[in-house]
């Protein structure tokens, strides 16, 4: 409290002699009111505490905006729905980077471009904090430490607000006041327009509907900036709701979070405890694909109150992920209470997660993340005419305005340059193909993502969601150990393993069974590696799989972990001698594995088998990690028999 009675102050302060301006005309005749201190006080106090608490989402209770901000970015680039790229020119930014979809852009401090223009319309993404940017320039306005060059009297409109009133925006701006406590307003606001004193920010033109007579809306602010020219006028909207009404204004748009701001956001969000702040931040640059999605504010928002109900995000992303949609499809306009136009009524939010999950699917398999405009369109409107009941006479949109919608009102779908299209995230295009898989799985779905796709990275994130996804993953994981073990109908692939289950210890050893097979093998390699000198990122696999299974299987101890750690720090000096002192180093083999390199000088393809082999068991033991539902009797089939080398006849 006391901070905001030290704020009010301050602004009053840069305030008054605005304030003493607009009152020009009456100074001698209400001299003693007090209009300069008592009046000023209350509007600056009411602006300061309408604006200096943000409360999103589940938060439980408001937190102080400027202590949670982080400095919002202008790109110094056109919009991005106006470049003039193909979706082949985007394919090659994506294959440079493919969680942040393409370059990093170059960007400017939001809070510097007020000293810049005099009009502009911000635009953004749902949930990418555009109104939380215009409600900190207007602190900001009444902060003397500020970058603002020129103090103006802040009038925030939030134009929901004002088309729900349905009166004149002088009037709406007069009872703005009256709700501070500035009484008796008007001929005060009027002079303060008059005298180009004001910087008047209209708040969410893309939350006022076409019944609440958006058309109208916009001619009254086009009408009120130029009879009022002198001050400053600032328009926040969705980019996919824009049209490109306003040409004295320049257009602007709000860039994503780069790393900085993710993490100071933590910090922010964290701040009283520090330390758990600072090992959320850990845990979200160790998932390539909840960084991804941290680049929206909102969803970093999500992500940090996650985060703070366990002190960590959990294992199955699925379930996050389908929390992030919902918010964007509607948690978070329901928190506002805003209801938006539907243009097409028979897509409720359930269809259109079908629909989303079919429009993956096909994308995705397709290896198409950048989708121009003509395919997008006929695959939403195919979608539409096989709901039930519909009737082609009824449907009176086209597909084009569902897909402006739909980019609008959620944000799941964004124009990456004129009209290319993609999901708004890689991660959600993923999610939805997992969804597609998941829901029809009767139709074979599974069989086909097996056969088709276990050795293609591209496909790991989809089988990892996939298994939290499904009720009983039993069938995933059985389909997953039968395709992988055909490969070990390839001779060299599975003397290997023969090699392994030979030169094991005996059976009292103080190893398990599983680890000593599983170092076997990759000590196996190491002494291939004498004859096959490009076997360097198999070993890697070899030595991660046996890590896997030994935490999956819950078997560590001190000795284990050790000897994983002498493994690593030699794996990659691979000289026959060092090959053998490893062998004596972790004493798991009563001998070494002779012949096998000698035997089996590995051609690059038969390498890449091996390569293949191994990364599919590990991706089996990653699908556990990660919350899969999977009976008993499968789950130990699966961790004990992953490397059984096949016999005669099998």
């Amino acid at each position: 409290m006391q901070d905001i009675q030290v704020a009010i102050e301050l602004g009053v302060d840069l305030m008054k002699d605005i304030v003493a301006a607009g009152y020009s005309f009456l100074k001698e005749k209400n001299r003693e009111r007090d209009f300069f201190g008592a009046a000023t006080k209350k509007y600056v106090g009411g602006l300061l505490e309408r604006n200096s608490t943000i409360k999103v989402l589940t938060m439980r209770e408001p937190q102080p905006l400027e202590k949670l901000y982080v400095r919002a970015n202008i790109l110094k680039d056109k919009i991005t729905a106006e470049l003039g790229l193909s979706a082949e020119e985007l394919e090659k930014f994506h294959d440079l980077d493919r969680r942040t979809f393409g370059k990093i852009a170059e960007t400017v401090d939001g809070e510097l471009i007020v000293n810049q223009l005099q009009r502009f319309i911000v635009l953004g993404k749902p949930g990418a904090g555009k109104t939380t940017y215009l409600r900190y320039l207007t602190l900001m306005m009444l902060q003397p430490l500020s970058q603002i060059e020129r103090r103006k009297l802040p009038i925030f409109v939030t134009l929901r607000e004002w088309a729900d009133k349905k009166k004149p925006l002088m009037d709406f701006i007069v009872e703005q006041f009256s709700i501070c406590g500035f009484d008796e307003a008007q001929p005060f606001v009027e002079r303060v327009l008059t005298n180009g004193d004001c910087i008047v920010l209209f708040d969410g033109l893309d939350e006022v509907s076409q019944e609440a007579n958006q058309s109208g809306i916009i001619q009254e602010i086009k009408d009120f900036s130029d009879k009022y020219g002198e001050n400053q006028f600032i328009i926040s909207c969705r980019v996919a709701a824009y049209n490109l009404w306003f040409d004295r204004f320049t257009d602007v748009e709000m860039a994503d979070f780069n790393e900085e701001q993710i993490e100071k956001f933590i910090k922010n969000w964290f701040h009283a405890e520090p330390k758990v702040g600072q090992e959320c931040w850990q845990k979200l640059q160790n998932s390539p694909q909840l960084k991804e999605l941290a680049s929206v504010p909102l969803l970093l928002t999500l992500l940090c109150i996650v985060y703070n109900r366990s002190n960590n995000f959990p294992p199955n992303r699925a379930n996050l992920y389908e929390e992030a949609i919902d918010a964007l499809l509607r948690d978070w306009d329901a928190s506002r209470r805003i209801t938006r136009d539907e243009v097409y009524r028979q897509l409720s939010i359930n269809r259109k997660k079908s629909m989303f999950a079919r429009i993956a699917w096909g994308t995705f398999t397709e290896n198409m993340y950048f989708v121009p405009e003509r395919i997008l369109t006929k695959q939403i409107e195919k979608f539409i005419e096989h709901l039930p009941g519909f009737k082609p006479e009824e449907l009176d949109v086209d597909s084009h305005a569902v897909l402006k919608s739909i980019e609008a009102q959620h944000g799941i779908f964004v124009e990456r340059a004129k009209k290319v299209h993609s999901f708004a995230h890689l991660t959600f295009q993923e999610y939805f193909t997992a969804k597609y898989i998941v829901d029809n799985a009767r139709e074979g779905t599974l069989e086909t993502l097996v056969n088709e796709h276990l050795y293609d990275d591209k496909w790991k994130e989809v089988f990892l969601l996939v298994a939290g996804m499904l009720d009983s993953a039993d069938e995933l994981f059985l389909l997953m150990q039968q395709k992988n073990n055909e490969l070990l109908k390839v001779h060299e692939i599975n003397a290997l393993i023969v090699a392994a289950d030979k030169s094991m210890l005996k059976k009292n050893s103080r190893y398990p069974e599983v680890i000593r097979r599983d170092f076997a093998v990759f000590i196996a390699l190491a002494r291939a590696h004498t004859y096959t000198p490009f076997l360097d990122f198999v070993l890697a696999f070899a030595l991660d799989l046996a890590f896997e299974r030994t935490f999956a299987l819950d078997l560590v101890h001190a000795d284990i972990v050790r000897a994983f750690d002498l493994a690593r720090t030699r794996a990659f000096d691979l000289a026959l001698n060092r090959a053998l002192d490893l062998t004596r180093v972790l004493t798991l083999f009563h001998d070494p594995l002779e012949g096998y390199g000698k035997a089996n000088n590995l051609a690059p393809k038969i390498v890449l088998r091996i390569s293949d082999f191994l990364k599919a068991k590990i991706l089996m033991l990653n699908c556990l990690e990660h919350d899969a539902f999977v009976s008993k009797p499968v789950r130990e089939k699966i961790l004990n028999e992953m490397l059984k080398p096949r016999r005669e006849g099998e």
